[in-house]
């Protein structure tokens, strides 16, 4: 089929103009073609674009009445848009988090993902031929009706609303946390002499089938001496992203980093409590202090010490010879828990809370060398493949726990396990096998 530049007819500027050849054609060029890809994909991928089909619609008007190469500026003006709130709402992540995360683009690498790769490349094609089409044709679009375009574009929009916008809704609900709902107060946590560690799981959402969360539970407390723990476990709220857990957690308020770099919200949090009352504070992870800029706020809410990728490389570059991860590629998990057991171990009559993020199974995840879930056999314990794979990653974090739990060298040390926020994944499927707006906890409480 040859498209014609030629003026529009007569009959296109009447009443037929609704569904005339260039109304229809700009309704192509504008609002289907731009969001072809995850039209196509939303039965079975989840990516959050309620306002994106209208952003290309605009694109498209605009690019009518202007120069010719602003309209390819338009068009990847809104795809650089529509990503970022897909990226944005897929991570929850609040839009002022997510324009201060633009200055950590460097640490991490987009690139290390075949679906990010892919995905980026489909885009680019798709918003460079709109573009091209609408200037092409632009003379015979200038005729066309803005109905059937608008049409497309909010139904895109009303399927999205309908279909996707559930999977994101935030809780409307006062502060709840592990930490409340346990008990481990600043106060309980002192008079009980105990250590606390508090394990925040990178993308550990809610099982919604039981019978998966006592997998998880299971590994926790395999083998453990009888009698020492009590174990307990549930499911929390969360608001926010990874650092909307620390402060949910540590803080016992909905918040996330911005809030503390800009004084916003109280240093009085649960660190600084316990480190007054003689505590040892100390924070592990296995990525850059810079990221969110934890090594500015981290000290002002009370932690001591910061035992990062930085500081662990150079304390003890021998202990860290891998890396894992893929765009967020930082130390193992598995080495890093050696290091927070070693923290354990040392100088027992000191008593310590450590809190330890892990990362290795921040989406898109690389897969675990060990299939200790079974995912690559006949019979895997969890039936959703990528659900399993990532179930692998976080059940290598709950077996380094229990050894923890288990030595008896260290200390009596009270053990919470509890997710950051929902696990970001995109497939429906996938998706289903979590309980949306909460995560999961595990209490090893020690007698």
């Amino acid at each position: 089929m040859s498209f014609t530049t030629e003026a529009p007819s007569v009959a296109d500027r009447g009443e037929s103009a609704l569904f005339s050849r260039s109304s229809l054609l700009f309704a192509l060029f504008v609002a289907v073609i731009p969001n072809l890809m995850f039209a196509l994909a939303a039965p079975f991928y989840i990516a959050s674009r309620l306002i994106s089909p209208l952003l290309f619609l605009a694109a498209g008007i605009a690019g009518l009445f202007v120069p010719a190469p602003l309209t390819y500026l338009l068009f990847f003006a809104a795809a650089a848009i529509d990503m970022t709130l897909i990226i944005m709402i897929a991570f929850h992540l609040p839009l002022d988090v997510a324009l201060d995360s633009l200055h950590y683009a460097a640490s991490i690498d987009p690139t290390a993902s075949i679906l990010y790769v892919s995905v980026g490349m489909a885009v680019t094609a798709t918003t460079v031929l709109s573009a091209y089409l609408v200037n092409r044709h632009r003379t015979m679009l200038r005729g066309a009706s803005l109905i059937p375009a608008l049409l497309v574009a909010g139904g895109l929009s009303a399927a999205d609303y309908l279909w996707t916008q559930p999977y994101f809704q935030k809780p409307d609900v006062a502060i709840d946390s592990a930490r409340i709902q346990t008990g481990l107060s600043a106060q309980t946590v002192a008079a009980s002499g105990h250590n606390l560690l508090i394990v925040t799981v990178e993308g550990l959402g809610a099982f919604a089938a039981p019978e998966e969360r006592d997998l998880f539970k299971s590994i926790l407390t395999q083998n453990l001496p009888e009698g020492r723990f009590r174990v307990e476990d549930g499911q929390t709220y969360y608001s926010g992203s990874t650092t909307g857990a620390a402060a949910r957690e540590l803080c016992g308020r909905w918040g996330d980093y911005i809030d503390y770099l800009t004084g916003a919200a109280s240093y009085d949090c649960l660190p600084k409590k316990l480190a007054a009352d003689g505590y040892e504070t100390i924070a592990f992870h296995g990525f850059g202090t810079d990221m969110f800029q934890r090594d500015k706020w981290y000290p002002e809410i009370g932690f001591q010490k910061l035992e990062f990728m930085d500081q662990l490389l150079a304390e003890k570059p021998g202990q860290f010879p891998q890396r894992c991860g893929s765009v967020f590629e930082g130390l193992c998990d598995a080495d890093v828990g050696e290091a927070v057991h070693a923290a354990l171990r040392t100088d027992p009559e000191k008593r310590k809370f450590i809190y330890w993020l892990t990362l290795n199974s921040h989406i898109p995840f690389v897969e675990s060398e060990d299939d200790r879930m079974g995912c690559r056999s006949a019979a895997p314990k969890i039936g959703n493949k990528t659900v399993c794979e990532l179930s692998n990653l976080w059940s290598g974090v709950f077996e380094k726990v229990n050894a923890i739990a288990a030595d008896p060298s260290i200390a009596a040390t009270d053990i919470l396990i509890v997710g950051d926020h929902h696990t970001p994944l995109w497939e429906r499927a996938a998706k289903k096998r979590f309980v949306l707006g909460k995560v999961d906890w595990f209490l090893l409480r020690h007698r």
